[in-house]
């Protein structure tokens, strides 16, 4: 019997604020999805940023027949200088820095080239001789990446080195200003939604004091009377994270998955829809408990019992 009653004071409520509350939804649909965008950024940065690093953080690509960098004058690289490349990855100088190294022969590279290239007409036009040898270096400490390059960049018979790390930053550096843009937002609009529940709230008091005079001289406790507003901010929240929920799905599926993913890799991009599994009851929940402590306060202020 109480349960019902509370359930229905809950609906009629809701119902008599029904703009309030509808504001109070969709503030709250659009905080957290910035909440939750924050979080899923954060996420992808961080595996980015381990995937980067498990994978080799500096490339050595050595002269082909069509480099045009002045130390490839000479052409193609020849043994020796492939030597000595060798020879100074493995030696005493650089081997604090480099945990290990691969090599990658022209006929790896050509394979990998008509790999990522197959179906287009201009593979066939090259051979394994046109393919530069390559090494491929994971470091120790990534932030000793500048020092490797350095130590390659100019020497004969080298061709380019890049920093696989330094590549990405900008891109790294976009996500995390993102991030701060997007959780920015979502502390503007919380702290909004807050003060919509609690005006909310305070609207129903005032509408149902009637009501409130009554339950106290029948000796009703001050929880069974507090408890029917306190859930209507909370369900109005709850509505809220659902719905941000949702949109976050929408973002994920045909923006992420179906267009960001494809397009800079799959190993890259590593956040999808599953991560809703996670996110979404972390959602649902902040807004209920921020609706309810907006509620626990303007109730003290404005329901006296």
């Amino acid at each position: 019997m109480r349960a019902r009653y509370i359930l229905g004071e809950i609906f009629t409520g809701l119902w008599r604020n029904i703009a309030m509350v509808i504001s109070v939804i969709i503030v709250t649909a659009v905080s957290l999805t910035f909440v939750g965008t924050g979080l899923l950024m954060q996420k992808q940065i961080m595996d980015m940023k381990a995937t980067l690093v498990e994978q080799s953080q500096v490339t050595i690509f050595l002269c082909s027949p069509h480099s045009t960098a002045a130390s490839c004058a000479g052409g193609s690289a020849t043994d020796a200088q492939i030597d000595s490349v060798r020879e100074a990855l493995d030696g005493e100088v650089l081997s604090p820095y480099i945990a290990s190294y691969s090599e990658r022969t022209q006929d790896q590279a050509l394979e990998i080239y008509q790999q990522q290239f197959a179906g287009e007409s201009f593979v066939s036009n090259f051979t394994a001789a046109d393919m530069p040898v390559s090494f491929h270096i994971t470091l120790t400490d990534a932030d000793d990446s500048a020092a490797v390059v350095e130590f390659f960049q100019g020497r004969d018979g080298v061709d380019e080195v890049t920093d696989l790390l330094s590549a990405y930053a900008p891109f790294i550096d976009v996500l995390n200003q993102s991030t701060l843009f997007a959780l920015g937002l979502a502390v503007l609009m919380l702290i909004a939604a807050v003060l919509l529940v609690a005006t909310t709230i305070r609207m129903s008091v005032a509408g149902r004091r009637r009501e409130i005079a009554i339950m106290r001289l029948v000796g009703a406790s001050n929880l069974f009377i507090r408890l029917p507003f306190l859930l209507e901010g909370a369900v109005a929240a709850i509505i809220g994270g659902l719905i941000a929920s949702g949109m976050l799905w929408v973002g994920l599926h045909y923006i992420v998955q179906d267009w960001l993913a494809p397009t800079l890799g799959e190993q890259l991009i590593t956040v999808s829809t599953v991560d809703l599994l996670w996110l979404a009851p972390i959602l649902v929940a902040l807004g209920a408990l921020l609706a309810i402590a907006s509620s626990v306060v303007s109730l003290n202020r404005y329901l006296k019992v």
